[in-house]
C-alpha cells in the first residue's frame, strides 16, 4: 500500500481514491470520505469545508488501518462497525447481513399495510430472519401501537437484533425468537400475525459465484442463499403464511432480479392471497411483492 502525499483531509480523500479504484472496488471517493466521516467523527460536507485540516498520528493510524481492511475486500460497513438503515444506526457484525438501502422498502410497505388496519389495540408483526434487526427495529420506531416478533435461526443474529433494539429504546417492543422462519408461530407459539415481512435468502446458485468477494467471502451464506433457483426460502413462506396471518393479514417480500413475477404466482396460485402486488425499487428493479391474505 502506497504511503499518502500528507495527513491533509483533501490529499487522503485522492490517496484513497486513487488506491480502490486501482484495485477495482466500488464507490471509490465514496468509500473513503466514509472512512474520514468514521475516523473523525465528522459529516462528508464537514470534509470538504475542513479539507486542509491534518489528522493526528492516532488518526492516521486508524485510518489506514481501515483503509487495508477495505483493500483486503471487507465490506465497508462491517470495518466501521454500522450502517444507517431507515435513518437509524445499525450496529453490524460478520455475523449478520449488511443492511441495504432497497430493504427500507419493506419497512415502507408493512408501514402501510399496518395503517390499513383498525387502530384500537396492539398490532402485531413478525420480521422472519431478522439478522441485525434493522427492519424490525424501523417498524417498532416508526408505527404506534404495534409488537413486532423479530425471528432468525442464528443465535448470534439474534444476539445483534437484541443489542440494536435496546440501543433503540425498542426492545420492549420486540419479542426475539429463535426458529426456522415461521416454526415459532405453529400451534402452541406466538399469537397471529397482521404482518409479516421478510428480506430471505434468495441468491441462486448460478448467481453465488458472481458475487462481489465482500459479499460471498465476507458475509453470512445462510441469509444469503436460497437454493438452486433462489427460491426455496420463498416458497416456504408463500406456503406457511396464509396460516398464521390473520384475515386480510399481508405477507411482504424482498425478492431478486427476475423473481418477483414467480413469487406473485406463488401467490396467486392457491386462492389464499386475494391482492398480490409487486413494487419497483428506485433502480425500477421488482424488488417487493406484497400479498394480502383473504379477508380484507
Amino acid at each position: 500500500m502506497t504511503e499518502p502525499a500528507s495527513d491533509r483531509i483533501i490529499d487522503l480523500i485522492n490517496w484513497g481514491r486513487a488506491l480502490f479504484m486501482e484495485r477495482k472496488i466500488p464507490h471509490a471517493r465514496y468509500t473513503m470520505e466514509v472512512l474520514l466521516e468514521h475516523v473523525l467523527g465528522a459529516k462528508r460536507a464537514d470534509l470538504y469545508c475542513d479539507y486542509g485540516r491534518r489528522l493526528t498520528p492516532e488518526e492516521m493510524r486508524r485510518l489506514k488501518s481501515y483503509v487495508a481492511g477495505r483493500l483486503a475486500r471487507n465490506p465497508l460497513w462491517r470495518l466501521v462497525g454500522e450502517v444507517e438503515f431507515y435513518g437509524l444506526a445499525i450496529r453490524v457484525n460478520d455475523r449478520v447481513l449488511i443492511p441495504r438501502p432497497e430493504t427500507e422498502m419493506l419497512v415502507e410497505r408493512a408501514i402501510e399495510e399496518l395503517s390499513r388496519l383498525p387502530r384500537e389495540g396492539l398490532r402485531y408483526a413478525a420480521d422472519i430472519g431478522t439478522g441485525s434487526g434493522n427492519i424490525a427495529i424501523a417498524i417498532a420506531r416508526t408505527v404506534p401501537g404495534v409488537f413486532v416478533y423479530a425471528t432468525d435461526l442464528s443465535p448470534d443474529a439474534l444476539a445483534a437484533a437484541e443489542s440494536n433494539a435496546r440501543l433503540h429504546g425498542v426492545d420492549g417492543a420486540i419479542c426475539l425468537l429463535c426458529g426456522d422462519l415461521l416454526a415459532p408461530f405453529a400451534p402452541g407459539g406466538a399469537g397471529r400475525l397482521d404482518v409479516i415481512v421478510s428480506n430471505p435468502p434468495y441468491v441462486s446458485d448460478a448467481e453465488w459465484a458472481d458475487l462481489p468477494p465482500e459479499v460471498r467471502d465476507r458475509e453470512p451464506r445462510l441469509a444469503l442463499h436460497g437454493g438452486t433457483d433462489g427460491l426455496e426460502i420463498i416458497r416456504r413462506l408463500v406456503a406457511g403464511a396464509p396460516g398464521v396471518l390473520s384475515p386480510g393479514g399481508a405477507l411482504i417480500i424482498e425478492v431478486g432480479r427476475g423473481q418477483a413475477s414467480p413469487v406473485r404466482e406463488m401467490m396467486a396460485r392457491d386462492g389464499a392471497f386475494g391482492r398480490v402486488e409487486v413494487h419497483k425499487d428506485y433502480s425500477g428493479i421488482e424488488r417487493v411483492v406484497v400479498g394480502a391474505a383473504n379477508g380484507r
